[in-house]
């Protein structure tokens, strides 16, 4: 039994959509010819590839498995092409890497930037989410490789640590700065809640105010608009920013995550490669 090219091709834009209106748009095609197309993938392989949510689709094990054999045949078949019309030697071809904004911007954009330069014919996408956007990212096959501040854990994913963000507390250095408040990224943001956590002498009540990003927290915080728990790194030789002392130190790794498989390519191998041999330099 072989897997229908077809069924493949539809099952895998619903996978990186989650969303069959979308897919099938994409496709050009109906979302009934869509649906059938999937439940006949279904039906020939025997399992479920997607449950229906109220939030949408999500895929099941069984969905996750042929997203990642389909995600390998196509950068195969990349690789492939690549050194057909090109030379063996040269590298080529596009990766996708997502990651959280305090250290896709300042850690690894310059720890590849390099690499880049080298290699012309390479395109890496970067891309920025909240952190607990990214294991779905990785699921969902839109990225080939994620960066996230803790061990995920999961079964059948690769982890390797880069090195560690050392968290402090900042205030400006020019402004008055109320003591109880403090600037996050958005509701979801636990870094201040995780800092405080690991302090003997927390505040007793502290006011939230929410920036978008990392960026907009240091601009907030130069200001004076309130403090925030920021990693070291970000911060440099900015002299518009006061590091308070007085806490215990508290950091997170910074982890990669990809699947598992029984082939890397040249291009997937290289960019780790690079990453474990310049990030760490951008985290000191």
């Amino acid at each position: 039994m072989k897997i229908s090219n077809l069924g493949l091709q539809a099952f895998t834009q619903t996978a990186s959509n989650l969303n069959i209106t979308q897919a099938a748009k994409e496709l050009g095609l109906t979302q009934s010819a869509l649906s059938q197309r999937i439940a006949l993938l279904e039906s020939e392989l025997e399992v479920t590839l997607f449950i229906r949510e109220p939030r949408g689709l999500k895929l099941t094990e069984a969905g996750e498995r042929l997203l990642r054999f389909a995600s390998l045949n196509q950068k195969m078949e990349e690789e492939l092409l690549t050194e057909f019309k090109g030379s063996k030697e040269e590298l080529a071809g596009s990766f996708r890497l997502a990651g959280y904004s305090s250290v896709l911007r300042s850690v690894i954009i310059p720890a590849l930037a390099g690499f880049l330069r080298k290699n012309p014919k390479v395109h890496i996408d970067f891309q920025s989410y909240e952190m607990f956007q990214l294991p779905e990212i990785l699921n969902t096959a839109r990225a080939d490789l994620i960066i996230m501040d803790y061990q995920w854990n999961k079964k059948g994913v690769a982890e390797a640590r880069l090195g560690f963000e050392e968290f402090v507390v900042i205030e400006s250095a020019k402004h008055e700065t109320p003591h109880d408040l403090y600037l996050d990224h958005g509701p979801l943001d636990n870094a201040t809640e995780e800092f405080f956590r690991q302090q003997p002498r927390a505040p007793k009540n502290i006011r939230r105010s929410f920036m978008g990003d990392v960026y907009g927290i240091i601009d907030g915080v130069q200001l004076g608009l309130g403090r925030a728990v920021m990693s070291r790194h970000l911060i440099g030789d900015n002299k518009h920013i006061r590091i308070l002392s007085g806490y215990n130190k508290y950091k997170r790794p910074m982890t990669l995550h990809y699947f598992e498989q029984p082939y890397y390519s040249r291009l997937m191998t290289k960019v780790l490669a690079e990453l474990h041999d310049q990030a760490p330099r951008y985290l000191e």
